[in-house]
């Protein structure tokens, strides 16, 4: 595991070079060699002036004797020369041996600069790389609510088109800006932060990959689900009216049987043949039903129930009609129509029912993806695991 690591403690770990300490790095300009050819190059003028009178005294050796000389000038010139040209060469030396030893410490220095440029600009990329990765942090937290916000919203209309198909359900929808924020941070910078302090870890890589699959995926999947809900919605509405203007039009034939019958009879006995009967009781629960969809001020408070139309008005009336049929006596042919368009709207009002419950479930997928774990991990979970690993890499983490 990662341990606390300071700026310093960091650029070892990374770079893996050893550090150069102060003591080892420091060229001593006044060194052992600088100090011998100094002091000999002195040793060297001094005995150059002494060196006249040692060698014209009288010795007490004749091996050492040198008062036999030649004139003073060429005894003083012959005697002094040789010792100054090799302090001269001495003292020559030692200028180039300080040249080179100056340009050592110039290199020194300038080693030492690049390396401290190094250790700040590695600090600075590493706090970078640490206000990159909590920010990061904080926007998965924001993003995990926003998911479970939507699934939340998801679940709610599956549910209630599954209970519901005939009525207008909603799903709430809800923008989608965390995701944008998230891509937009710079995501060589996040690479490099998971790179710097996850590396730890065996799957530092597959983490990061599967980050940013399901960030550039999930604004993608709302946005399929909110498009399917929006061309369902619309065509289950357009199913709809199509099922009430045929409710409609089988008000308007009922009536003609009514009419019918009032045409042929008088006005005392004409509800009393069953045809016309069966026509004038379906109209009342027809609009029985409609009437519940309104208040006493005639303001609509809920949708038609076009399940209880299909129980018991639809269905009452085919029933009603097959039984006048299969009794033989005084069925009206006239009914015929009338029941197979009957039967055309009930097949309509089932594929409605049938759309509504296919849709719910294919949204059900997809919610159980989002949330649900299975044979693969849900969406959330993959984001949360990950939110979990940069709070708990991120707290360990000393920057100085």
């Amino acid at each position: 595991m990662l341990t606390q690591l300071t700026i310093h403690e960091h650029v070892v770990h990374h770079l893996r070079e050893p550090m150069v300490t102060e003591k080892e790095s420091k060229i001593k300009n006044w060194d052992l060699v600088t100090k011998w050819i100094l002091g000999i190059s002195i040793l060297v003028i001094i005995f150059s002036f002494l060196s006249p009178i040692i060698f014209t005294s009288a010795s007490t050796s004749d091996t050492f004797d040198f008062t036999e000389t030649g004139q003073i000038g060429d005894t003083i010139g012959g005697i002094l020369n040789p010792f100054i040209a090799l302090a001269g060469v001495l003292l020559t030396f030692l200028a180039f041996y300080m040249q080179i030893k100056a340009n050592q410490i110039q290199i020194s220095q300038f080693n030492q600069g690049l390396q401290k440029e190094k250790e700040i600009r590695i600090a600075t990329e590493k706090k970078d790389y640490h206000n990159k990765l909590s920010l990061l942090k904080a926007d998965l937290n924001s993003i995990k609510s926003d998911i479970e916000s939507k699934a939340e919203n998801i679940k709610k209309y599956y549910e209630k088109e599954k209970e519901l198909p005939f009525e207008t359900n909603f799903l709430i929808r809800t923008p989608s800006k965390n995701y944008a924020r998230i891509l937009e941070i710079d995501r060589l910078s996040i690479f490099n932060g998971f790179s710097m302090f996850l590396n730890h870890r065996e799957e530092w890589i597959k983490d990061f990959s599967r980050l940013y699959n399901i960030l550039d995926f999930l604004p993608e999947f709302f946005a399929d689900i909110y498009q399917k809900y929006e061309y369902h919605s619309k065509d289950l509405f357009e199913k709809k009216m199509e099922i009430r203007n045929g409710l409609v039009r089988l008000m308007d034939e009922l009536s003609k049987i009514i009419n019918l019958y009032l045409a042929e009879n008088n006005r005392e006995n004409y509800l009393t043949f069953p045809a016309s009967k069966l026509a004038n009781e379906t109209i009342a629960r027809y609009y029985e039903i409609i009437d519940e969809s309104f208040d006493e001020n005639q303001n609509p408070i809920k949708e038609t129930d076009f399940i209880k139309i299909d129980e018991e008005v639809l269905k009452f009336f085919n029933q009603q009609a097959i039984e006048l049929r299969n009794a033989g006596e005084n069925y009206d042919r006239r009914l015929e129509p009338i029941v197979e368009f009957i039967g055309t709207l009930r097949k309509q009002s089932f594929l409605i029912k049938q759309r509504a419950h296919e849709f719910a479930g294919s949204i059900e997928t997809q919610y159980n993806n989002l949330m649900i774990d299975g044979e693969q991990k849900s969406y959330i979970t993959i984001i949360g695991e990950i939110h979990d690993i940069l709070e708990i890499e991120l707290e360990k983490i000393t920057l100085e």
